[in-house]
């Protein structure tokens, strides 16, 4: 029911318009029941009077909402809200989606106090999401908005959450998509994209890119943190396992941010180990397409892992998997547009080099995840589903982490921490993720830090 009112494109309604016009949707339907004043609106929808009467004014005006007037008795004629019949054609053309996180986005849409928390906030959720609303007599007094988010962020919020699949990654929309859903313009977006990141209600935003190196346009990706206490305040959604590894000094300096490093070495002539057909390819690249082939990357290598991982130590896969399968091999061939041109001189690169390099790439990274993980015996990885968290470019590998789905009926433990370095790993489970120390958290991709936002 709600998938097509956060789907319709409401052409100049603002953002808090939006958000009343979903929460009139979910309450009422087309209509509602009986007539009322705004107030008794505000009420049953757990919203400010303020936002309820301003927004109402702008759906009217726009035809989105029509009023009946009732007159009789003393006093201002109470009035019908209804949804007006070309909006309700138009409802039926949106195309009707799964939401597979429906309950956060309940959440979101329903409470009345969705605090906006940093992302080290650890008090009890059970009070983070507490109604707050005063009682006065028998009726509900709409709380205010102090430390609340706002309902343009919420809105935005839904969207993504009514995009995202089960761990909570959004691809495929742009930014035109979400400005056009939202009511917001592009610098309010990237404002409040920037402010659910700071909260922690979005984990990272890799931007999108329109480059010739790659077959098609690459569209913003997002992460969200479906365990924000916020969102899911009695249980977390997914589970998460983080390793801290201290013995390889040079882990910073591997995978793609050798690749980062090694290109800016080669612009200024000095020494590198990437192919220079891989540099010169990205030559003029800006630093999110680091990002975006990170995150294809570590897609390659979640894939690839689920098909292959095999239950024994790391020595006895490399020797069972001695490079990635034909999956991972035909997805690095479309992902990079043939031919492929130096942007300095358009000279024509060697394909088949690069191409060999990526698929060398996510065959030693999944190298380095099975190394690691394999020492957290509590999880068949062979059975589970899970994804690889992409690191952050300035930060690097040596703080890594995978996002588990929880099987039904399964007695899972919620999170892990292990700290590898000098002797045996050292395993911690703890119940819910903000129990993991917030650095620990940042450095392994799970939050965005100021660093890695640079």
């Amino acid at each position: 029911m709600l998938s097509k009112p956060l789907g319709l494109s409401l052409r100049f309604c603002e953002p808090d318009a939006k958000f009343f016009f979903v929460a009139f949707w979910a309450r009422y339907g087309a209509e509602a029941p009986k007539p009322g004043s705004l107030k008794q609106l505000a009420e049953d929808l757990r919203l400010s009077a303020q936002a309820v009467s301003k927004a109402v004014a702008q759906l009217v005006e726009m035809a989105v909402l029509r009023v009946v007037t009732q007159p009789g008795g003393k006093g201002r004629p109470k009035c019908a809200y209804a949804v007006s019949k070309s909006v309700q054609v138009a409802l039926r053309e949106v195309e009707e989606r799964e939401l597979i996180h429906l309950d956060l986005i309940e959440q979101v849409l329903g409470g009345e106090r969705i605090r906006a928390i940093w992302p080290g906030w650890t008090g009890d959720p059970q009070v983070a999401s507490e109604p707050r609303a005063r009682l006065r007599g028998e009726k509900r007094v709409a709380p205010v908005r102090t430390g609340q988010l706002s309902l343009a962020n919420r809105l935005l919020l839904m969207i993504l959450l009514s995009r995202a699949n089960p761990f909570g990654i959004v691809r495929g929309l742009s930014s035109k998509e979400i400005c056009l859903l939202t009511g917001m313009d592009g610098a309010a977006l990237k404002q409040r994209l920037r402010r659910l990141t700071e909260l922690g209600f979005i984990r990272r935003q890799i931007p999108g890119v329109a480059s010739p190196i790659f077959t098609e346009k690459l569209k913003s990706i997002y992460l969200l943190n479906l365990n924000h206490l916020q969102l899911s305040p009695d249980r977390d959604v997914v589970c998460t396992a983080v390793h801290q590894g201290f013995d390889d000094p040079a882990i910073d300096c591997k995978f793609m941010p050798s690749v980062r490093f090694d290109r800016d070495s080669f612009l200024k002539r000095m020494e590198h180990l990437t192919p220079v057909s891989v540099l010169r390819l990205l030559r003029r690249a800006p630093n999110h397409v680091f990002d975006q082939l990170e995150f294809f990357i570590c897609d390659c290598v979640s894939g690839f892992l689920s098909r292959c991982w095999v239950e024994a130590d790391p020595v006895t896969w490399r020797k069972k998997v001695r490079g990635v399968d034909v999956t991972v091999k035909e997805r690095a061939v479309a992902f990079f547009r043939v031919p492929m041109f130096d942007p300095k001189g358009k000279a024509v690169l060697d394909h088949d080099e690069i191409v060999d390099f990526f698929q060398r790439l996510i065959f030693n990274l999944a190298d380095e995840f099975v190394r690691r993980f394999s020492q957290l015996l509590t999880v068949s990885f062979a059975e589970a589903r899970y994804i690889l968290v992409p690191a952050h470019m300035p930060i690097g590998h040596q703080c890594i982490a995978l996002l588990i789905l929880r099987s039904a009926g399964s007695d899972i433990a919620n999170h892990w921490t292990i700290t590898k370095g000098g002797g045996e790993p050292v395993v911690t489970c703890v119940s819910r993720e903000v129990d993991i120390p917030l650095e620990l958290r940042e450095k392994s991709g799970l939050l965005t830090s100021a660093r890695a936002a640079e």
